[in-house]
Order: structure tokens, then sequence, then C-alpha cells
């Protein structure tokens, strides 16, 4: 019995071994820099997107897009709270503060740029960049402010 038990728990160890390894590439989760500055985690992603977005599925650039908007938050945020916080009778001392912020985000603007003509080159960043289920999804999940 106990020869019966080890031979089942080695066969359970080789197909577990087996199922691992052949996982394809595909499935597994992109290595990029998820922490950082929202110009170091873009920065990354472009460049990852480079030199292996072909080669993504659908899943591996839903994750990247959900990471470049994590990274975009807090700026999508305060673009949100200097848009609310705008009246008739401050526009003047807004509108310094909001081309201030133009010129810090500016970077950040082309590195999104980049990112989404990189996807848009390939079927599954295409895909996954006309997805409005996802975007909605995406945006109800991180809490990202509609601008």
């Amino acid at each position: 019995m106990k020869k019966l038990f080890l031979a089942g728990i080695v066969a359970l160890a080789m197909g577990f071994a087996f199922i691992s390894c052949n996982q394809s590439k595909s499935d597994a989760p992109v290595d990029i820099k998820t922490d950082g500055t929202a110009v170091e985690v873009l920065t990354d992603i472009v460049a990852k997107a480079k030199a292996d977005g072909a080669n993504w599925s659908i899943d591996q650039w839903k994750y990247v897009y959900k990471q470049a908007a994590i990274a975009v938050k807090p700026i999508m945020v305060q673009i949100a709270e200097l848009s609310e916080s705008m009246t008739e009778e401050n526009a003047l001392e807004k509108l310094a503060d909001i081309e201030k912020f133009q010129a810090e985000y500016e970077p950040i603007e082309k590195l999104m740029d980049e990112f989404t003509e990189l996807a848009k080159a390939t079927e599954n960043g295409k895909a996954v960049d006309e997805d409005k289920d996802f975007e909605k999804q995406l945006t109800e999940e991180l809490g990202l402010p509609d601008l």
C-alpha cells in the first residue's frame, strides 16, 4: 500500500512538473517595473513593449495596460481635481496651475502616446486598446476619474 501511495505521489509530482514546464511564455506575467515614478514605470513599459510586445498575449497586454494606469492614476486624479476646482472667479489662477502641471506631465504624456502606438501596432495590443469593456472594468477597479 505504501508503494502504491508513493507511486501516486511521484506521478502527481511529475504531472505538476510537466504542466509547469509546458506553460507557454505568453501566459506568464510581463516582467516590468511596477514601482517608482510614473516616468520610470512608463519608460520600462515602453522599452519592454518595443522589445517583446509583438509576442504578448491579450492577458499580458491587459496586465501592462493596468500597470500603466496605476502609474498615471495620481496624475489623472490631480487633473480631475484641478478641473473641478476651476470656477469663473479663479480661472486665471487655476490656468497658471494647469500650465505648470502640463509642463511636468509632458514626458508622461509622450510615453503614454508611444505606448499606445506600440500597442496598436500589434494584434493583441490593438484588441486590448479597443476593448471598451476592459477600459470600463479598469476604470472602476482602480477608481480612475473620468477625464
